[in-house]
């Protein structure tokens, strides 16, 4: 595993991966040592059982194995393991979640984003056992031994920094775009499904993409905002095309520029003026806009959040006050799976994070994909699925829990890219307003 992890540092030629820097003698030795007399829990990471039976013990879970080389069996293959927590008070059903993960192509980068949510996880479940809880999951989970490695693993591994070099290389960055159609009685919110026909394609003149559009209706019109990433500059701005009787007129022209890259273009409505936060994580804040002539003029009323990188901020009105989502990442844990929330009494705050920061730890349902919406009187939220990859399907998901002591939420459904309804390798947003319903789609550049 060394040799690899080495090999593909040398291919990528980037800085040395967590994964990849072994420990030293005593550092194993202190990994090693028996617990202290009068210790209350053991976070073991050995993969042996604890020669203390009678002491509490947490233990990290890899796809059911309890070895890390399970994760790094199934990661060769760029298939993403479920990782969690084994509570000995409760063996049978560890606290699993679905890991994060930037590029699969990536051993270390893979290994360090499992590693990394991995100690989040083991901190929340030592809050757990210091407040009395059980870390338990929903469901049994069947334990088994970690893969045996073999000599003729290794031989074959040896081809693979390589080989994802090569796979890296020779693909080309995947293509975004927007469909749109016309609908009251079927949307997606409703049927739970993405319907097999009715989609007309925002048209690109495949100099750029599009993506993440949120529609508006103002004053009897209708407009999409999408990000538009133009492939010479990669880097995104804020446009818009106003949708007319018989589609879009003209093509989406830019409304909101900056030095660096914008995307996800959180667009609603309140005390009568348009307001805009789009997602301005690469300068590693959260920004607020107000309409000066909608829907081409916006102008910077806030600063919501600061030094901080939130992945597609979506806030919502709930309980007499505004709360924000939005994905963290931070050092070598990835930004699609853990889910943080602030609340403020005002729009343009002060914002305050809530003290179960992050809410959620799973790619499965944490980043956001959309506006909030109401159904049968219940909050809902669309999220995006990162399970096999970034934005590969959307969670739609029921808020069941949004308060200063928690939140919780049920997946009702997963839609995902890659069926006949969806072909493709993605599909991240969905947003409906003044009956026309939008999503964005993704496929390979040829």
């Amino acid at each position: 595993m060394g040799l690899l992890l080495s090999l593909e540092g040398l291919a990528y030629a980037r800085r040395p991966n967590a994964a990849g820097a072994p420990w030293t003698g005593a550092e194993l030795k202190a990994a090693a040592a028996e617990p202290r007399d009068g210790a209350a829990l053991e976070i073991n990471l050995t993969g042996r059982v604890s020669s203390n039976a009678k002491m509490r013990t947490l233990a990290p879970v890899y796809g059911g194995a309890l070895v890390e080389e399970a994760a790094f069996a199934s990661l060769m293959t760029k298939a993403v393991p479920r990782i969690g927590v084994r509570d000995s008070a409760a063996p049978e059903r560890p606290m699993m979640t679905h890991p994060g993960i930037d590029d699969v192509n990536r051993l270390a980068g893979s290994l360090d984003n499992l590693g990394a949510r991995l100690a989040a996880i083991l901190v929340r479940a030592v809050d757990m056992v210091a407040e009395g809880k059980t870390v338990t999951g929903s469901e049994p989970v069947a334990l088994r031994d970690a893969h045996a490695w073999h000599g003729r693993d290794t031989m074959r591994a040896l081809g693979y920094p390589a080989a994802r070099l090569l796979n890296k290389l020779l693909r080309k960055p995947p293509h975004w775009y927007v469909g749109w159609r016309r609908t009251d009685t079927d949307r997606v919110y409703d049927t739970m499904a993405i319907p097999k026909g009715g989609w007309t394609r925002l048209p690109d003149d495949g100099k750029r993409f599009y993506a993440d559009p949120f529609v508006i209706a103002r004053n009897g019109r209708t407009w999409i905002f999408v990000e538009e990433l133009p492939f010479a500059t990669d880097r995104g701005i804020i446009s818009v095309v106003e949708l007319g009787r018989d589609g879009p007129i003209g093509t989406p022209r830019p409304v909101l520029e900056r030095p660096g890259h914008l995307s996800y273009p959180f667009v609603f409505e309140r005390d009568g003026q348009m307001w805009m936060i789009p997602e301005s994580a690469g300068n590693r804040t959260v920004d607020l806009y107000r309409a000066e002539a909608f829907p081409d003029r916006w102008v910077h009323v806030a600063t919501l959040l600061s030094n901080v990188a939130v992945g597609d901020a979506t806030m919502v009105e709930h309980g007499g006050r505004f709360w924000m989502f939005g994905t963290v990442g931070g050092g070598d844990a990835s930004s699609w799976d853990a889910l943080h929330i602030w609340s403020a009494d005002r729009l343009e705050g002060p914002w305050t994070p809530h003290g179960h920061n992050p809410v959620l730890m799973d790619a499965l349902g944490a980043r956001p994909g959309g506006a909030f919406y109401y159904k049968d009187g219940a909050l809902w939220r669309p999220a995006q699925d990162c399970t096999t990859g970034y934005g590969a399907g959307l969670a739609l998901c029921r808020v069941t829990k949004l308060d200063d002591d928690g939140f919780e939420q049920e997946i009702a459904t997963v839609l995902r890219a890659g069926s006949p309804d969806w072909p493709g390798t993605g599909l991240h947003s969905l947003n409906w307003a003044a009956g026309v319903e939008v999503v964005d789609g993704c496929q390979d550049r040829k």
